[in-house]
């Protein structure tokens, strides 16, 4: 080789090898040592079967293993050299055959191409992550239940990054926590899990907001505690936001020696953006669509209010007289109306309470549909009202479904003896072939009637059943008062006779010994028999006895007589009794008679806190309060009274 050619061969960047036919390397410049790390004395001792490995040797194009045959012309191909180091080097070799000294040989140049390789395996990484990215984005858009988007989201993540290990941590909108929802790999373990902030890439990215990537998992000292963590080789952590606000994270984890380098990181994070779009869309969609289920429940609700009876669930008067209007258009007959009234509602609301009345209402509304036809409309049109529409019912069937009626509040009253039901009840029918046939609003008029009717005629027993039902309800919550009424109507007869007073008047002060108390019955229990001290307000709840018994007495038509001497029952002589503050003599005569047989018959009777007191103890105790609380005079005679029939007792 000329002097000239010598140092072209020597200055060149590219690596130049002259081989040998037999692959022993004649020459080598100084690009060719640096590039495989070789001195040049070790090169020339080294064949190419040492540079080249074996699946490049076998592989090598057959121009190049045929120079013997020698065709002239350029090749060129692309395969690894190994380095001193071992390591390889991707390069790209043209080998030409020529003379050398006489003996043929090949010169091979050699470009080291490294870089391009790398650029070309990124491009084609890149390429095969965004395939993959929109693989997964139309992947996450279908997704609109929230649970198997991210079911997929950890799947779809993994597999970009080639790791099973994953998992995605929601923010709780109660308690404001982070959780882990979906888990896969290594993390399956941990679902439902509360993320701490601060600790671990899942509590980093929460505390921050901003994705974490570790990759020396074990070393890393904000790492989960466990043995079970220390399998882990390198762990990332990416936010998913909604907006600004951070709603969850997502994670993977390698438990091999694997890193999360640049490209990885790169593409997470696109695919942590696409997946906060698709969560938020889920999000969105769930919201909606139960806030969809709401309104229709609302809705639902609505109809159902317009059309039903929100206690009985009988239909409600707007749905009643729509049928009413149906029927009549279609000309239907024969038709019915029955018309039933519960008989003392006001009167049970009053003294038992409006549960007990809605109670009672709730039975009516039982025994009615059980008495009718399917085919029938049963509303409750009223607070106490309540009819039913029989379309195709002539009077026989009428009269048959009314008899059934009252057999079935037979049967009720039979087992339920505390509060017997009672109810009014009147039809009408509009029979098939009836020339002019009133209108439906006339017959249900005409029902009303023959409702009204019947119940002015049973009014009178209606009364004296719910009269009976409520002192029984008095004498069940007043065990104290057990033979009280008897005892007091006894006293307050010889003391009428005392004071010459008439047979009606007497008669009141009977029916008033026995039903002043019965305003009690709208006092709490946990009032009326607190074995303590009352409270300043409940003193005032149990006042309110007195009021609550005459309103009572008003509706009660036996009891009216006596309305105005419950309200007072509880005046005091010397004005400082309640509810009014009446005094002396404004006090009804009836009221003041009262108050001293009822304070000497509660004296005078056990209680669970002392024995009953000897007559005369008693007797004395009521002169000592005449002036205060009784009326002196009427004392006095009552005392006699006492005296004469307890001499012995009293000597």
């Amino acid at each position: 080789m000329s002097d000239k050619y010598r140092q072209i061969f020597l200055a060149a960047n590219d690596a130049i090898f002259i081989e040998a036919l037999d692959g022993r390397i004649l020459d080598a410049n100084p690009a060719a040592c640096e590039l495989l790390g070789y001195t040049y004395d070790e090169l020339t001792k080294m064949k190419v079967a040492d540079i080249v490995p074996p699946e490049f040797i076998d592989n090598m194009p057959i121009e190049q293993v045929s120079l013997k045959k020698r065709k002239p012309g350029d090749r060129w191909f692309c395969c690894e050299n190994l380095r001193k180091d071992g390591t390889r080097v991707a390069v790209d070799v043209k080998v030409r055959p020529f003379e050398m000294n006489g003996e043929l040989c090949v010169v091979a140049i050699v470009r080291d191409i490294s870089e391009l390789k790398q650029a070309e395996a990124n491009i084609f990484r890149q390429n095969m992550y965004l395939t993959a990215l929109h693989d997964t984005t139309l992947t996450l858009m279908n997704h609109l239940d929230i649970r198997a988007l991210l079911e997929s989201m950890v799947g779809r993540a993994g597999e970009l990054v080639g790791t099973r290990n994953g998992f995605v941590a929601l923010v709780d909108e109660v308690s404001g926590n982070f959780i882990l929802k979906v888990t896969a790999g290594f993390y399956s373990r941990h679902v439902g899990m509360v993320v701490i902030p601060g600790e671990g890439v899942m509590g980093q990215v929460v505390t921050s907001g901003e994705p974490c990537i570790v990759n020396q998992y074990a070393l890393w000292p904000y790492r989960k505690q466990g043995r079970d963590y220390d399998m882990l080789n390198a762990v990332i952590g990416m936010p998913l936001k909604n907006g600004d606000n951070l709603v969850g994270v997502i994670g993977l984890a390698y438990d091999e020696p694997k890193e999360f380098g640049a490209a990885e990181v790169a593409v997470l994070s696109r695919f942590a953006d696409l997946a906060s779009i698709a969560l938020a869309n889920a999000t969105l969609y769930t919201a909606l669509q139960q806030e969809l289920a709401e309104r229709r429940q609302i809705e639902k609700k609505l109809r159902y209010m317009s059309y039903y009876d929100g206690l009985t669930g009988l239909y409600n008067r707007t749905f009643f007289k729509q049928e009413m209007r149906r029927l009549e258009g279609a000309g239907q007959k024969p038709v019915a109306i029955i018309l039933c009234d519960v008989d003392g509602l006001k009167l049970i609301n009053d003294t038992l309470g409006h549960e007990m009345g809605d109670l009672l209402l709730d039975a009516v509304a039982t025994v009615l549909k059980a008495s009718v036809r399917s085919s029938d409309v049963v509303a409750r049109i009223g607070g106490d009202e309540f009819a039913i529409l029989l379309p195709q019912a002539d009077g026989k069937q009428v009269g048959s479904i009314c008899s059934r009626i009252r057999s079935a509040v037979d049967m009720y009253n039979a087992e339920h003896l505390e509060l017997p039901l009672s109810m009014s009840i009147g039809y009408a029918v509009a029979e098939a072939g009836m020339a002019n046939a009133a209108p439906m609003n006339e017959l249900f008029r005409e029902a009303d009637d023959n409702m009204y009717r019947e119940k002015l005629h049973r009014s009178r027993t209606t009364r004296s059943a719910i009269v009976k039902a409520l002192l029984k309800a008095l004498e069940a919550r007043d065990f104290i008062t057990e033979g009280h009424g008897d005892r007091m109507q006894e006293w307050m007869a010889e003391l009428a006779a005392a004071l010459k007073l008439s047979e009606r008047r007497t008669g009141d002060l009977k029916l008033l010994a026995q039903f002043h108390d019965i305003g009690k019955v709208g006092i709490p229990d946990r009032i009326l028999f607190k074995p303590g001290q009352l409270t300043p307000e409940e003193h005032i709840e149990v006042q309110r006895h007195a009021d609550i018994g005459y309103r009572i007495a008003q509706s009660i038509s036996d009891l009216i007589p006596i309305a105005d001497f419950i309200l007072k029952h509880h005046e005091r002589w010397d004005g400082s009794g309640y509810p009014i503050g009446l005094r002396g003599s404004e006090i009804p005569l009836e009221c003041r008679m009262l108050a001293i047989v009822d304070a000497y018959d509660a004296m005078t009777s056990d209680r669970p806190y002392r024995k009953a007191l000897n007559p005369a103890v008693a007797a004395a105790e009521l002169k000592q309060q005449a002036g205060n609380q009784f009326d002196p005079d009427l004392t006095a005679i009552f005392c006699e009274i006492v005296e004469r029939r307890y001499r012995g007792d009293c000597a």
